[in-house]
C-alpha cells in the first residue's frame, strides 16, 4: 500500500528513468484493488521533516548522490528521519532498504534515523522488508542487528502475530527470513556473557546470531572483527543492539559518496566515534585536518585505556607526524571519472 502511494506519486514525472516501470506497478495495483482506491490514511507520526518528492524520486532511482547532498544541507538527524508526505509517508530508511543499499541504511542509522520508523500504514521497515519478496536477507539482518522490531498498524507484533507474519513470509518464498525471525535472537547482534572454559577470551565480545539450532538450543554465531564461527548455547548470549555510539563499524560521507570504515575491536570503534567533533555524526567540514585530529585523539584515548596494541601497524606512522588510520576503508561506487 505504501509502495503504491509512492510509485503513483512518482509517475507524475514522465521523464524519470523508472517511469514505465512505475506506471506498470500502478496499473497492476489498480487492476487488483480498483482505480478509485484511496485507502485510509492514519498518521502515526506528525513530527518529521517532509522529504521532497525530487529526493524521493532520486532514492527510488538509485541516485544516491542527490540524496546525500540533500541530507547534508540541513539538520542531519532530522533529515535522516524524513518522510515523503506525497508518497505514503515513506521514510528514507525504507527507500534504502527497498533499494538494497546497506551502506546508506547504516549511514542513516548512525546519524539518528529511527530503526522502527513507520510509514502511513503503521508498519515498521523490518516488517515491510520481511514481506517484500525481492528483499535479500542482508537487509533484514542489518535491521535486526540495529534492534529493529516487528510493528504492524502501529502496534508491536505479538507472539501469535509473528506466527501469522511468518506464514505470509513463507507464502512469498522467503523461507530463510522466516526461519531467521522465528528465534528470539535470530539475526541479532549479541554479547557473549559466558563461554566454554577453554574460551574465556570470548566473554564480553560481540557476535551476530546467524542461525538457531533448535534441537540443541544453540546459535551459530559469527564473531565480530574476526569472523570466527562458533556454536554457543542460547543462555550464553544477550542482545546488544547496535547504536550510534556502539555500532561496531562506521560509514561516513565524503564528497557525496559513502565510505565504510571497519575496526579491529569495539574499543577502537567507540574511541574513533568519541573523537568526532560532534560526538556522533560527520567530521568537521571546516577544518581540513579534522579527520587526522580525530584519529589521533582516538589513538590517544586507546593509549589511556591501555589498549594501544589495538592500533596495529598504522600506529608507527603517527610517530613520524603522519596521521594514523584507525580501521580500514572500503570505498563503494568505483573510481572517479576525470573531467
Amino acid at each position: 500500500v505504501a509502495n503504491y502511494k509512492m510509485v503513483k506519486a512518482l509517475t507524475k514525472d514522465t521523464s524519470g528513468p523508472r517511469y514505465e516501470l512505475n506506471a506498470r506497478e500502478v496499473k497492476r495495483f489498480e487492476a487488483e484493488f480498483g482505480e478509485d482506491w484511496d485507502g485510509t490514511m492514519i498518521e502515526y507520526d506528525r513530527d518529521f521533516v517532509d522529504l521532497p518528492l525530487y529526493v524521493a524520486n532520486a532514492a527510488y532511482s538509485d541516485d544516491f548522490r542527490t540524496v546525500l547532498q540533500w541530507l547534508n544541507k540541513g539538520n542531519l538527524k532530522e533529515r535522516a528521519n524524513a518522510k515523503c508526505k506525497d508518497g505514503g509517508y515513506i521514510s528514507l530508511l525504507y527507500f534504502a532498504a527497498t533499494e538494497k543499499q546497506p551502506d546508506l541504511m547504516s549511514y542513516l542509522l548512525l546519524n539518528g534515523a529511527d530503526v522502527n520508523i513507520l510509514h502511513f500504514g503503521g508498519d515498521s521497515v523490518l516488517t515491510s522488508s520481511c514481506i517484500d519478496e525481492d528483499n535479500p536477507s542482508e537487509t533484514v539482518r542489518l535491521l535486526l542487528s540495529w534492534g529493529a522490531e516487528h510493528i504492524v498498524k502501529g502496534e508491536r507484533v505479538t507472539k501469535e502475530g509473528k506466527l501469522v507474519l511468518r506464514q505470509e513470509i513463507d507464502a512469498k518464498g522467503n523461507v530463510e527470513i522466516s526461519n531467521l525471525i522465528s528465534a528470539e535472537l535470530g539475526g541479532r547482534r549479541c554479547e557473549i556473557v559466558s563461554a566454554p572454559k577453554t574460551r574465556d577470551d570470548l566473554v564480553g565480545k560481540t557476535c551476530v546470531a546467524e542461525e538457531y539450532v533448535e534441537i540443541s538450543d544453540q546459535y551459530r554465531v559469527t564473531m565480530e572483527f574476526t569472523n570466527e564461527v562458533l556454536l554457543l548455547d542460547a543462555n550464553k548470549l544477550k542482545r546488544r543492539d547496535r547504536t550510534p555510539q556502539d555500532p561496531g563499524y562506521y560509514v561516513e560521507c565524503k564528497n557525496n559518496r559513502l565510505t565504510r570504515r571497519d575496526f579491529k575491536s569495539n574499543e577502537e570503534c567507540r574511541a574513533f566515534i568519541a573523537s568526532l567533533d560532534s560526538g556522533v555524526g560527520e567530521l568537521s567540514k571546516v577544518d581540513p585536518d579534522a579527520e587526522a585530529k580525530a584519529e589521533q585523539a582516538a589513538a590517544d584515548l586507546l593509549a589511556e585505556l591501555g589498549l594501544e596494541d589495538l592500533e596495529g601497524p598504522s600506529s608507527s606512522a603517527s610517530k613520524n607526524n603522519q596521521p594514523a588510520a584507525l580501521g580500514k576503508k572500503k570505498k563503494r561506487g568505483g573510481k572517479k571519472k576525470r573531467r
